[in-house]
């Protein structure tokens, strides 16, 4: 064994293999309670963060502009 880049033991692996069950069960939770939620409410949801995160997430030329979000759920026929 070399000092530098010791070998993980079996603990640690079973340690990080039930890690990933817990995260993929949390996210299965997650994606479940999302799909439950009606379509007008995933986008009240999805309005509620881009504007939280708008000026995070584009530019500043185009901060508080959410054409883009109307246009793509126009095309998708959730918004008139």
């Amino acid at each position: 064994m070399d000092d530098r880049h010791p070998i993980v033991s079996e603990k640690d692996r079973e340690h990080f293999r039930r890690l990933g069950e817990w995260e993929r069960e949390n996210h299965e939770l997650a994606l479940r309670e999302h799909l439950a939620l009606s379509v007008d409410e995933r986008l009240r949801r999805s309005w509620r963060f881009a504007r939280q995160f708008a000026r995070v997430i584009t530019r500043d030329s185009e901060a508080g502009s959410h054409s883009q979000i109307y246009e793509r759920a126009r095309r998708l026929g959730l918004y008139r």
